[in-house]
């Protein structure tokens, strides 16, 4: 894959006044400039880093996927997984962090992994690019179907049956 994948790695800056995301966001440009140093060639990088909030840019590379790594060490609902899927115009295959809050719900169409396990997201990244169209394509409808299915309405309905049910409960 050597010349032929890149890795895009779009980083939104959040919380720089704290000097633990400083260290942590200048270990990452360290990290990737190491890799590109040790493997770029003939104008080709192996990580393209962007740390900036840029919306436009986001939704592009939402479409044009062909991996999307969301491995969240320990997230809220992480709602990348979620969007992207729905604009993405290339069969992309999700790998998601078992540690996302998106897990539970749309685990069984992505490649789960451990996002303290190296090896593991290497060989979902693998097992990814080198799946086939058919695959990839029913994994991802299954997931557009789902995420169109479960959305913040149907959220909505779920937590007021829920407050129905808890006020009858509570009014016996």
């Amino acid at each position: 894959m050597h010349g032929r994948v890149s890795m895009l790695a779009l980083l939104d800056p959040s919380r720089q006044d704290i000097p633990e995301y400083a260290e942590y966001l200048g270990a990452i440009q360290r990290a990737a400039r190491m890799v590109n140093d040790r493997f770029q060639r003939d104008g080709w990088i192996p990580v393209d880093l962007r740390i900036e909030d840029n919306f436009p840019l986001s939704v592009a590379a939402y479409k044009q996927y062909d991996v999307l790594l969301v491995n969240a060490i320990y997230d809220g609902l992480n709602l990348i997984a979620k969007e992207a899927p729905l604009v993405n115009e290339r069969d992309g295959v999700l790998i998601l962090s078992e540690n996302a809050g998106a897990h539970e719900e749309l685990g069984p169409w992505a490649l789960s992994v451990n996002p303290f396990d190296l090896e593991e997201q290497a060989g979902a990244i693998d097992a990814a690019i080198t799946m086939s169209r058919e695959e990839r394509h029913a994994r991802l409808e299954a997931l557009r179907e789902h995420v169109r299915t479960h959305d913040v309405g149907a959220w909505l309905e779920t937590q007021l049956a829920d407050l129905d049910r808890w006020s009858a409960k509570a009014a016996r």
